[in-house]
């Protein structure tokens, strides 16, 4: 897997702010279910529960794992693809597709590594859905 640093990590989840988020804590082993509000420098905001938090990001220390919950395009409908193709300009399909959450390959400067590179595959995207995060929750708590 390409090794992403925080300042590409923040260009890429800047490209999906409104989506759902996973967020696994490396303290306790949590998983918490947000919706990406904006980003800092150094940090996501996160709104869970109706809060919003703060999330660090440091390329040398980390307290957790943040991956978008996205959609892959193999999940594209026709009447979806009829209306991106119908917008006025051809530039604004990725945005769209984005804001649908559906995972597309990212541009992250001219030469990048990660070019062309779906979210996912960076290792910052879950094809799950937050129902199907929260039932393996419930089904290892009821294990545990």
């Amino acid at each position: 897997m390409v090794r992403v640093s925080t300042s590409e990590q923040l260009i890429i989840f800047s490209r999906y702010i409104g989506q759902q988020v996973v967020i696994k804590s490396f303290l306790n082993n949590e998983e918490n279910i947000g919706t990406l509000k904006g980003i800092r420098q150094d940090a996501l905001l996160v709104a869970i529960d109706e809060v919003n938090r703060w999330i660090p990001l440091n390329d040398n220390f980390r307290v957790c794992d943040v991956k978008l919950l996205l959609k892959p395009l193999k999940k594209l409908t026709s009447s979806i693809i009829d209306t991106a193709n119908g917008l006025p300009v051809q530039a604004f399909i990725t945005p769209y597709y984005q804001q649908l959450g559906f995972d597309m390959p990212v541009f992250v400067a001219p030469g990048h590594s990660c070019n062309c590179k779906y979210v996912q595959e960076l290792g910052l995207a879950d094809y799950r859905s937050a129902d199907e995060i929260a039932e393996c929750a419930q089904q290892v708590f009821a294990r545990g």
